[in-house]
């Protein structure tokens, strides 16, 4: 069997959108005061009130015309990389040496961990009003995986996870709410971070899904 034929028909069990579905479905989740179109032949997402039927907002979307596209881009991407590289060594750049004076000494123990979430700024997409069907699955697997089971049940929560998705740096102080102790604090920004990064993958594999994220970021009002 084909592999793009066995992703099709699993779509369903991974709560992934195909393109079988009509052209006007979105990827993302519907928002209470307005309905979300989306126009992927004519690469436009729009805002419509569903009482009157105007037009609240468009945006057009950005997304690569092909796979030979994004490879161009990512190759450019590297390029450039490589360069600013090649430049710093023939400057001399030298590394800040390891022990200053002026530096704090570090206490005992490991030191913090601290994570950048690539998801905090389209995860209101993916969750609000409610999760995404494969937004849980990607959830439900990082608290097995990374928080582990303990006496037959999973060692966090949930729901604690999913709000630790809406920060912008996942950390275990951030995750701690009133009652948690700071070890099951860690096993959620632990999870969290893991889903994150699932998430992120998830978004990045489908161009579809990454067009109506970045119109939808765009028509915020901090956006325009």
């Amino acid at each position: 069997m084909d592999t793009h034929d066995y992703c099709n028909d699993n779509a369903d069990l991974y709560g992934h959108y195909d393109d079988g579905l009509p052209k006007s479905s979105s990827l993302l989740t519907q928002p209470g005061p307005y309905h979300r179109h989306v126009d992927y032949e004519a690469g436009v997402i729009m805002h419509i009130d569903p009482i009157t039927g105007e037009v609240l907002r468009e945006r057009a979307m950005r997304r690569p015309s092909s796979e030979e596209e994004k490879f161009k881009a990512w190759a450019k991407e590297r390029q450039e990389d490589l360069v600013g590289l090649f430049d710093a060594s023939r400057c001399g750049a030298k590394a800040k040496p390891k022990d200053t004076p002026n530096e704090p000494q570090r206490g005992r123990g490991r030191p913090k961990t601290v994570y950048k979430n690539p998801t905090a700024a389209y995860m209101h997409l993916l969750a609000v009003p409610h999760p995404l069907p494969w937004v849980l699955n990607i959830i439900h697997g990082s608290c097995v995986t990374s928080a582990g089971v303990v006496g037959g049940m999973i060692a966090v929560k949930q729901c604690n996870v999913l709000r630790a998705l809406f920060l912008n740096e996942i950390t275990a102080e951030a995750c701690q709410t009133p009652g948690m102790s700071l070890r099951t604090a860690q096993r959620v920004a632990k999870a969290a971070r893991h889903a994150a990064h699932g998430i992120a993958s998830y978004v990045e594999r489908y161009p579809r899904l990454q067009g109506e994220i970045a119109a939808e970021l765009a028509m915020l009002p901090c956006a325009e």
